[in-house]
């Protein structure tokens, strides 16, 4: 999202690591993965780690036990931030679909 505007759908199969994805937008900077088309599973995993704090941070510990996050994962800090940066307006919300 960026704002209110959807800019990308991302479909993950975590088990089989499969990363599907549609964009609303033609701004590729506002895309989740730029201009990929297609984007492998590292893809999105640099992708997640874009949305949150680094792993490098001072403080780390002590800033995933404010969050309630058990260790370094950044799926689950975006879920507690919902990816949101400073500097920019773009975010993250996590749908999960436990749908088989």
């Amino acid at each position: 999202m960026n704002g209110q505007q959807l800019c990308t759908v991302i479909d993950i199969d975590f088990k089989h690591e499969i990363v599907r994805m549609k964009n609303y937008t033609d701004r590729i900077p506002l895309r989740a993965f730029g201009v990929v088309e297609n984007p492998s599973w590292a893809d999105f995993e640099e992708f997640l780690k874009e949305r949150c704090l680094p792993a490098s941070r001072a403080g780390l510990k002590g800033i995933l036990r404010e969050m309630d996050v058990p260790f370094y994962d950044p799926l689950l800090i975006i879920e507690k931030t919902n990816g949101r940066m400073a500097g920019d307006n773009q975010w993250v919300q996590v749908i999960h679909n436990t749908a088989a």
